[in-house]
């Protein structure tokens, strides 16, 4: 395939995308989201993004800002130009997975807050004993799998 064939690459963004919402993306971030992913560049601008999709711009801005918030993509602008662009995070989903580590921390924490409460001694608190430890467990694990993957990264980056 080459990069001619425009209309099978729409068909596998889109087919991307339903793979981000099956996981709980909203619909038209993962649209957006797939968008950038398929792009050379990794950005594209509001109007770029409204024709590719066959949407209004007033999507654009719902799915950027929640794609902003997420920390999956990022605002740019081009030196001397006066539109803005959203692109994809260098190494996105590293940095994605990285920063998730406070959203993490409040689930266990959340669930630590519990357990006085309802007592290890009920179901409810012996579930909620459970989730903290596990987000402990979640928490440690992704930061030694992040820390390797770096390593990873770093020595494909030296082999060339």
């Amino acid at each position: 395939m080459t990069r001619a064939d425009e209309g099978a690459i729409a068909v596998y963004r889109e087919r991307f995308a339903q793979i981000m919402v099956e996981y709980g993306m909203p619909r038209m971030a993962s649209r957006v989201y797939a968008a950038l992913l398929v792009t050379d560049s990794g950005k594209l601008s509001a109007a770029e993004l409204a024709e590719r999709l066959e949407v209004g711009a007033s999507a654009i801005s719902g799915a950027v800002k929640y794609l902003v918030q997420v920390r999956l993509v990022e605002r740019g602008r081009e030196a001397g130009s006066r539109h803005d662009f959203w692109g994809i995070h260098e190494h996105t989903w590293s940095h994605f997975v990285s920063q998730s580590d406070p959203m993490l921390a409040r689930v266990q924490v959340g669930a630590d807050e519990g357990i006085p409460l309802l007592g290890l001694d009920s179901p409810a608190g012996r579930r909620l004993d459970e989730t903290s430890r596990f987000f402990a467990f979640i928490r440690e694990e992704t930061k030694l799998s992040m820390a390797k993957w770096r390593r990873l990264q770093a020595a494909e980056r030296e082999a060339g």
